[in-house]
């Protein structure tokens, strides 16, 4: 009878700690997951809510007018889903490099052209991102386009701050 009584406690003892290793394990699964994705991203791989400096802090620090969040928004939208698929098409050249270069006997002819290719794609992202800056600049007052550059240099004398609306 005590040997009963033994085996059903070491059993419920069992089920409980696998059930506390099951929940331990799907909270650190959903921690990852959402930090990794939701709270820094908004439409389109915008930055979110929760980015580190996102455009809600950009428009606020430049104390943007209604009128000019607004138009700075919907120009905000294409060019970051412009830009995201610019990012895309490298990201696939990447994967493509990578795969020339594992092959038993890699072309090197191949593997340069890969790497033009990239170049050619990384210099029209920094293109595109220089020519939405000074549009977004010849928007804004003196006052603003001063904050405005001032962010601009702190963000990339850093590799941190604020991304460009």
């Amino acid at each position: 009878m005590k040997s009963n009584i033994l085996k059903y406690i070491f059993i419920v003892s069992l089920l409980m700690n696998v059930s506390l290793l099951g929940a331990a394990a799907y909270t650190h699964y959903k921690q990852v997951r959402s930090y990794h994705t939701a709270p820094f991203l908004g439409p389109i791989g915008t930055p979110g809510p929760l980015a580190p400096f996102g455009q809600s802090m950009l428009f606020e620090e430049l104390s943007l007018k209604p009128e000019q969040v607004k138009l700075f928004q919907q120009k905000a939208l294409l060019f970051h889903g412009g830009l995201m698929k610019k990012t895309g098409e490298v990201n696939q050249l990447r994967v493509s490099l990578v795969a020339l270069i594992r092959a038993d006997n890699p072309d090197n002819k191949v593997i340069e052209a890969t790497i033009a290719q990239i170049n050619q794609k990384q210099e029209e992202m920094q293109k595109t991102i220089v020519s939405h800056m000074i549009e977004f600049k010849s928007m804004l007052n003196k006052d603003q386009q001063g904050k405005f550059m001032g962010m601009i240099e702190d963000a990339m004398g850093e590799r941190k701050g604020p991304i460009c609306p």
